[in-house]
């Protein structure tokens, strides 16, 4: 991305900085994944002079730059394709515009989703799901769709996924839930009203909860030990549908589908494999 995407960010002036705003507009993408001291090692900075920088251009720590700069990489995605996300195509589009327009904008919302993925963070909500005896999805609305898609494909590697619909469902779920499960929290915006309530359940039993949002929607901090953040530019409202924010959930859902096969590539390949004969009755 060209440095000006970025220059509201950096209007510090001394000449000691200059060297470390450089480094970072040439680091992006080991900015927005790496933690402070990653970052440190990497471009051979201090940690101390990345938090001074930080408070020099009105960010409170690290983790507010790395997300501005995750908003203006999404930002300069969709303005450099032109795409309006909530309404991305017209009136007067033949179906096959449709089509190809709609192809443009799941590519850069993946692009997008995949920018705002947090390596460290991946990793440890993976490690978490695979050694659950269970995992729980608390969702609703058209997010069961993906969740329900999430425990077909975890039950072809013997995993148990939970999806309870109605809030009465989520509340029995909560309550039968042991420091054996993890708990999966998907919503785009993150203010849906189940959440709260099943939220501090959960930590009154001490269960793992991961949020997968919006990047930046995470209003609940003191209860999530991981939160996984998607693309972040769709309105909530304004909007034809949820064209963007699904295909993202989606998407974030299939990588940690991934990485959880990957945990136990072999055991899980031979599980498939022996479940092949009896789940597939097609004569083929």
């Amino acid at each position: 991305l060209d440095k000006q995407v970025f220059s509201h960010l950096f209007n510090a002036k001394e000449e000691k900085y200059s060297l470390l705003r450089e480094k970072i507009l040439s680091h992006k993408d080991e900015v927005i994944n790496s933690s402070i001291q990653e970052l440190s090692e990497k471009i051979h900075v201090s940690k101390s002079a990345i938090h001074r920088f930080c408070k020099k251009i009105d960010f409170k720590g690290f983790n507010e730059l790395k997300i501005q700069l995750t908003n203006d990489i999404s930002a300069g995605i969709y303005k450099e394709h032109d795409i309006d996300i909530n309404y991305p195509f017209t009136i007067q589009d033949t179906p096959i515009e449709i089509a190809a327009k709609l192809l443009e904008l799941y590519e850069k919302t993946i692009q997008d989703t995949l920018s705002c993925l947090d390596k460290q963070k991946l990793e440890h909500a993976t490690k978490l799901m695979s050694k659950a005896t269970s995992i729980d999805i608390y969702t609703h609305a058209h997010n069961m769709n993906i969740a329900k898609n999430f425990q077909d494909k975890m039950l072809t590697i013997g995993k148990i996924v939970n999806c309870p619909e109605s809030f009465y469902e989520q509340r029995l779920h909560a309550l039968a839930s042991n420091k054996n499960h993890v708990a999966l929290i998907l919503s785009y915006s993150a203010k849906a009203s189940f959440i709260l309530p099943i939220l501090q359940k959960l930590n009154e039993k001490n269960i793992s909860c991961i949020l997968i949002s919006g990047y930046q929607n995470n209003p609940f901090p003191q209860y999530i030990c991981e939160h996984l953040g998607m693309s972040n530019c769709e309105e909530l409202q304004d909007r034809i549908v949820q064209y963007s924010s699904h295909i993202a959930l989606q998407y974030v859902m299939d990588i940690l589908f991934g990485c959880i096969y990957n945990q136990d590539r072999l055991t899980n390949k031979k599980y498939v494999l022996n479940a092949m004969d009896y789940m597939d009755d097609r004569k083929l």
